[in-house]
């Protein structure tokens, strides 16, 4: 009987040893969970308490250093600015021309360039050709290679020209060729036009050149 007893005090003893250890080991492992927990708590609490400023860029403002461009000079001759009439008459060779004359009626300068609108008319007074517009004949009109029409200045009283030219040579099978016994003249400036009787013959197409300075329509220097 002493010896089961014994043998029962000896068995607790055993286990109370062992539950000993187990206590004794129990905390420190509660303590190694808790310890990285809270180092995770204080990193996120960090991380949530951080904030990214962004700078905006800096705004730009443009500018414009473009200056309008004003044009100045003498306004451009009206139809009432002007007298049209007939020049000088020339001819050569087979072609006839005539010199239409701009002459400043009006009390201030004025610009003209370009070239005049010219119609054929007929007996009876119908248009029935257009001359075509070059800048030089056989007769003259700009200087040859020249193909800008130049501006003329015109004071007071002062004549610009332009010269209309045809052929009176028939072409081909023709014997004979029409003559326009009149022009019906816009100035390159308007859209007014005048009639002027002046004959010219019209075996080739009629041809007009731009308005130069002076009364021939002309400047390329004489032949004669």
């Amino acid at each position: 009987m002493r010896t089961r007893s014994l043998g029962a005090a000896a068995l607790a003893s055993s286990l109370a040893l062992v539950c000993s250890a187990c206590g004794a080991g129990s905390p420190s492992a509660a303590s190694h969970k808790v310890t990285p927990h809270k180092a995770h708590e204080k990193h996120h609490r960090s991380t949530s308490s951080s904030t990214t400023t962004t700078t905006p860029p800096p705004s730009t403002t443009t500018t414009s250093s473009t200056t309008p461009v004003v044009v100045t000079g003498p306004p451009r001759c009206t139809f009432t600015h002007l007298a049209i009439s007939v020049g000088q008459l020339g001819a050569g060779l087979g072609h006839e021309g005539a010199a239409i004359l701009f002459k400043n009626i009006g009390t201030s300068k004025c610009s003209m360039s370009g070239y005049p609108g010219v119609g054929a008319l007929n007996a009876t007074g119908r248009q029935v050709a257009q001359a075509q517009r070059t800048p030089s004949g056989y007769l003259g009109g700009m200087r040859t290679g020249s193909t800008t029409p130049p501006v003329v200045l015109l004071g007071p009283g002062s004549v610009a020209s332009a010269l209309v030219e045809g052929t009176d040579v028939p072409e081909g099978v023709a014997s004979s060729c029409p003559t326009y016994p009149a022009l019906l003249v816009t100035p390159p400036t308007s859209t007014q036009s005048t009639r002027l009787a002046v004959s010219l013959p019209g075996c080739s197409a009629l041809e007009v050149h731009p308005v130069v300075s002076g009364t021939t329509g002309t400047t390329q220097p004489s032949s004669g």
